[in-house]
């Protein structure tokens, strides 16, 4: 699995926006790139409505196998528990 990295390619590539369980706390913060070490999981409470990750360009570059990063916490730290 790659280190996702918080750069502009990778945001302007990332579905988190067009998820279900993205929400208006998620929008009005304008969080994306959960999978990212740099982010990690959201500050809003989120509801698992859906996950399109395995769908993400990101995901599927960097070779991620997980999903709900917006819960869960980024690819690293998923990968360490």
């Amino acid at each position: 699995m790659s280190r996702v990295e918080k750069i502009q390619k990778n945001i302007d590539k990332c579905f988190c926006p067009n998820c279900p369980s993205y929400n208006e706390c998620t929008k009005t913060g304008n969080e994306r790139l959960y999978c990212a070490e740099a982010v990690g999981k959201s500050k809003c409470e989120i509801k698992r409505n859906g996950c399109i990750c395995g769908a993400c360009p990101v995901h599927n570059e960097c070779g991620l196998g997980a999903y709900y990063y917006c819960v869960d916490g980024s690819s690293e730290e998923i990968e360490h528990n």
